[in-house]
């Protein structure tokens, strides 16, 4: 890369929603862009051993693992497809207006509630007995194209993802190169110059006019310190959830979809919802919960998940090692909503619940925009950018790939229209 016509405009680092979408626009406006990503390959596994053997699940506290993805499309391979849409007040408050931005991607991105005839047994149950207790249950909005939906159940190809995105940049002229795990941004004279990677074992080092971190809200710091931003990852949310379980009348379906319905109690700080997990982490799970009687009820057992907006504590090392503990606060919301959720399985006619372990998701807040970032999502350079879920600069709670789509969103539109 030595040659200065091949030295791209931009490099972004990291192919999850965030930077998928700022490449995808960028590459668009005709700016020569390179995309690093560290994982490669198929969807991973959810075997627990495999996703501890390749860091995308680790301990973030005393028995509590965070999981999180390292591959080609980041978090979209492995979430749930909630379209949350992002509280647009909180980010005017640090000077960005995202409307805009936010009609661009829903005039892209599907973005309905889930459809009455694709609501399976157990799901539609929990959202009744829900509603029975006079809970605002209802259907949350999917990243589901629902017109490829037929007879009650919908094709993997409706799913939503940022491969999509990738695509498309890659047609526009983007460069995608994979299994390069970037280790520092590079500097001369105060300006992001590139970064350095190692790929196969070998130091690399990627040149570039602008530099977007994307990686995410647990390697995006790390990166930054390494680099001698030291005050990255000084605290972050989660995050965390439990799943409340019972036993139940009902059976479930192999095309079960994950939240179908729920309801965020924003006074209360939880969110609670139907969930779907894998056999292996339920027996994991029910084990965990002294429960080993219900081992072999999988097909039977009805599952709430408590979510909670935890509050922005801890740190992640230079090595993007996280850990951090909850406090009092954290605990008494987690506990309000697993008794909420108690409650609904018991008007759903389900046995006796019981609750699995601290599990964390979404790791954010640890670049946080007003603190380390203005409102270009700059960050000690005015040409290095962040823009992944680590710049949320308060206490969260929320499914965000709706959020950091629009971000970057925002984000490719101001650099396109300043010339990159």
């Amino acid at each position: 890369m030595a040659d200065t016509a091949s030295i791209p405009d931009v490099l972004v680092v990291g192919s999850g929603p965030a930077g998928a979408m700022v490449a995808r626009d960028l590459a668009r406006a005709g700016a020569r862009v390179c995309i690093l990503e560290q994982g490669s390959g198929p969807p991973p596994g959810t075997r627990l051993l495999g996703l501890l053997r390749r860091k995308e699940a680790m301990h973030i506290a005393p028995g509590v693992l965070l999981l999180r993805s390292l591959r080609v499309g980041g978090g979209s391979v492995t979430f749930y497809h909630t379209a949350t849409p992002p509280p647009l007040a909180m980010f005017a408050r640090h000077g960005i207006d995202l409307a805009a931005a936010l009609d661009r991607v829903l005039a892209e991105c599907p973005h309905a509630p889930l459809r009455d005839d694709l609501l399976t047994p157990i799901p539609a149950q929990l959202m009744q007995a829900g509603q029975s207790l006079g809970l605002p249950w209802q259907l949350l909005p999917k990243m589901i194209n629902l017109a490829r939906c037929t007879h009650g159940r919908c094709p993997p190809e409706a799913f939503w993802s940022a491969h999509t995105l990738l695509e498309q940049a890659v047609v526009q002229g983007a460069d995608l190169r994979t299994g390069v795990q970037v280790t520092r941004v590079l500097f001369d004279q105060g300006r992001a110059i590139g970064v350095e990677a190692r790929q196969q074992g070998t130091l690399h080092t990627f040149r570039a006019g602008r530099v977007i971190l994307s990686a995410g809200g647990i390697a995006t710091p790390a990166i930054l310190q390494r680099s001698g931003v030291a005050q990255a990852g000084e605290g972050f949310f989660c995050d965390p959830l439990r799943i409340v379980m019972a036993h139940g009348p009902l059976a479930r379906q192999a095309h079960d979809i994950s939240m179908s319905a729920g309801f965020f109690n924003a006074e209360a700080g939880f969110m609670l919802s139907d969930i779907s997990i894998p056999a292996h982490f339920f027996r994991a799970f029910t084990w965990a919960a002294g429960r080993p009687d219900q081992l072999l009820s999988y097909g039977h057992t009805a599952m709430i998940m408590v979510k909670i907006r935890d509050d922005i504590d801890g740190r992640i090392d230079p090595h993007g090692r996280p850990w951090r503990r909850f406090g009092p606060g954290d605990r008494l919301k987690m506990r309000m909503g697993v008794e909420q959720a108690r409650a609904v399985l018991k008007a759903a006619g389900a046995g006796r619940p019981y609750v699995s372990p601290w599990v964390a998701a979404h790791p954010g807040g640890s670049v946080r925009l007003g603190e380390l970032l203005d409102e270009r999502l700059s960050c000690h350079s005015p040409n290095l950018h962040v823009c992944d879920a680590s710049v949320i600069p308060e206490p969260w709670g929320l499914p965000p790939t709706l959020t950091l789509l629009t971000l970057a969103s925002d984000l490719a539109w101001r650099l396109s229209r300043d010339g990159r």
